[in-house]
């Protein structure tokens, strides 16, 4: 967590940070910390500088919830997060900043996502609270993806006793798992989307750590996330966790007593998500075409890895003989064709491919790097963008697409 706190005050933030603010967080801790505020140097620069030096050796002399907080602002002191911030913000009829703007400015160079993070902590902390809560369904790259295998099965989560038995179940796997005791479940419902947030125990490691010169032991239990998403519309969970049995037994559990049956989602199991069929058929002329009407302005094929693995006629995977990558700035598999053109891109296997997609917020740009890994797996660092992205992904047929519910209901 130190070095998450040194990372969080580096220069470019001691230089910029309103004092003010830094003063109004240090302030229940100042004699912990060994800091007097009051004796630092009159000259800013000074001043600052000696701030970013207090950071820059943070050790364990840092209180716990001094620690806690840090981490927790880091948390948001990110695009995402400010987004996230501002957007919760906006909700509310907040202005974040308030009384922090010089002479009335709008752009100030201040306003960095980190500037922002330690303001919502300190002057409105149930939106920052909030904002915690949602950027937890950010943290995790890559989600288990499981696809209900009925679109008529009603969501049951609005009965209280429900809730309980989901909660009473979780808490039931991660206590016999880790013999852990902590487990907390948080239910977020927004429009199509309904989201829930496990906090719990993993298991307990013991690290040797110097107490006054002595050497001596710790033993803990981190507090880790998962996160589960379930969306209405196409009637698909999406679990994040640290360890894939655990988003597998959760996914069983949300099926069980949230929709009425722990084999709902069982089917899909096995099927194929995510194809990089699309890609070979048309090799080097095939291109990302988004939706002009759409976010997504830019797609560009940065990264294949090709290689010659097959399946045998007893149906299992023949291990391939070689491996190549290829990486372009715009498209990789133009590339293939051009330093190697005595390989046809039909006849091997595309084992990934790296995309970036360039979408517009705001009137600014941002790109999401994104790794599609068949049959299931898809990563990207920023899920705050997860849904165009993936209807674009299906529009190109990369995507298996569901039906929605509607669209079911519709056919029947």
């Amino acid at each position: 967590m130190t070095r998450r706190i040194r990372n969080f005050v580096d220069r470019a933030f001691s230089r910029t940070v309103d004092l003010e603010l830094l003063r109004r967080l240090l302030d229940p801790y100042l004699s912990q910390i060994g800091l007097d505020w009051d004796g630092l140097p009159e000259d800013e620069t000074e001043r600052r500088r000696r701030l970013f030096d207090l950071f820059a050796r943070a050790d364990r002399r840092f209180p716990a919830r001094l620690q806690f907080a840090l981490y927790n602002i880091s948390t948001l002191a990110t695009e995402a997060g400010a987004r996230i911030l501002q957007e919760i913000a906006a909700e509310a009829g907040v202005d974040l900043l308030a009384g922090l703007r010089r002479g009335g400015e709008t752009d100030d160079r201040r306003f960095t996502p980190r500037f922002i993070a330690l303001a919502a902590f300190l002057d409105h902390r149930p939106i920052f609270d909030r904002a915690l809560g949602a950027a937890a369904f950010l943290a995790h790259a890559s989600k288990l993806e499981r696809d209900a295998e009925r679109a008529d099965a009603e969501l049951r989560h609005d009965d209280p006793g429900v809730q309980a038995a989901f909660a009473e179940a979780v808490r039931a796997w991660f206590s016999g798992r880790y013999d852990g005791h902590f487990c907390e479940v948080h239910w977020f419902d927004e429009d199509d989307l309904l989201r829930i947030l496990v906090l719990h125990g993993t298991k307990a490691e013991t690290k040797n750590v110097d107490r006054d010169g002595a050497e001596d032991t710790v033993k803990f239990r981190e507090i880790v996330q998962s996160t589960l998403e379930y969306d209405r519309r196409r009637g698909a969970i999406a679990v994040g966790s640290k360890s894939a049995p655990d988003a597998k037994k959760l996914a069983r559990i949300f099926g069980e007593h949230v929709l009425g049956d722990a084999e709902i989602f069982e089917a899909s199991a096995a099927e194929e998500l995510y194809s990089l069929a699309p890609l070979q058929a048309a090799g080097a002329p095939f291109a990302f075409r988004p939706d002009p009407e759409g976010d997504i302005t830019h797609v560009a094929l940065r990264e294949i890895r090709i290689d010659e693995t097959a399946r045998t006629a007893a149906g299992r995977l023949r291990r391939s003989p070689w491996t190549m990558t290829l990486r372009d700035t715009q498209d990789a598999i133009a590339r293939l064709a051009r330093v190697a053109p005595e390989i046809d891109i039909a006849e091997v296997r595309i084992v990934h491919a790296k995309i970036d997609v360039t979408i517009e917020v705001d009137g600014s740009e941002t790109v999401v790097p994104v790794t599609i890994r068949p049959p299931r797996t898809l990563s990207m660092r920023d899920h705050s963008h997860e849904r165009p992205i993936l209807e674009m992904l299906e529009d190109h047929d990369v995507r298996r697409r569901r039906p929605s519910r509607r669209t079911a209901a519709a056919a029947e």
